[in-house]
């Protein structure tokens, strides 16, 4: 058992295991039991480092997406000029993509919690929708404001169709995304390029517009 490691190494191969498990099983399905077996650690310990199931997954949602969402939630800020729209308004895909897309641990939880959550709330999900999700949200609709949108109904569907873009890429199984990428052509490459091209959708609809 880790338990003879110490108690922050215990509790650290627990938090470990319960990111793994809830984000491949959602808040509901994974056990407090099969969390600890996972960590090698005895199920009493969770009660006593974390005091339940929903404070240890509280303590995960905090850890993973703490300070994830600001990259993407600011990047409608100091924008004067349709470079500066042009740039930000790709970068917001770009970075959007390569969070969805990407293979790192940390990556992969934060996508895989947030897939559940949208399927399987639990009593994360406001937290999560305000700190996360809707800042990102909110910022990409101001950009996208920003590039002369005509109605709140324009705006909300070219949104639509990044969101479901980038969120194709958030698919846990690999070979649903395979047959979308060239043959031999690199991951970050292709993911470059996916970005490229929505971006350069976007452009083709929209022009920028300084209100200043």
């Amino acid at each position: 058992m880790i338990e003879s490691k110490g108690k922050n190494a215990t509790r650290a191969a627990i938090l470990e295991a319960a990111k793994k498990l809830f984000a491949a099983k959602g808040f509901g399905a994974a056990t407090v039991r099969d969390i600890c077996t996972e960590a090698g650690a005895n199920i009493a310990l969770v009660s006593r480092y974390f005091g339940s199931k929903s404070e240890l997954y509280a303590e995960v949602c905090r850890s993973l997406f703490d300070g994830v969402a600001a990259p993407l939630a600011k990047l409608d800020a100091g924008i004067a000029t349709a470079e500066d729209w042009r740039r930000n308004v790709r970068e917001w895909i770009a970075h959007a993509l390569r969070l969805t897309s990407a293979t790192r641990s940390s990556a992969k939880e934060i996508v895989g919690i947030f897939r559940h959550e949208m399927f399987s709330p639990s009593p994360m999900y406001k937290h999560l929708r305000d700190t996360f999700m809707m800042p990102v949200f909110n910022c990409l609709k101001r950009l996208i404001e920003m590039g002369g949108s005509r109605s709140e109904e324009e705006t909300l569907a070219i949104m639509s169709r990044i969101w479901s873009q980038i969120s194709f890429y958030s698919l846990p199984d690999e070979r649903w995304r395979a047959p979308f990428r060239p043959t031999g052509a690199p991951k970050a490459a292709w993911i470059s390029h996916v970005a490229d091209d929505i971006a350069e959708d976007v452009f083709r609809k929209l022009q920028f517009r300084n209100k200043r």
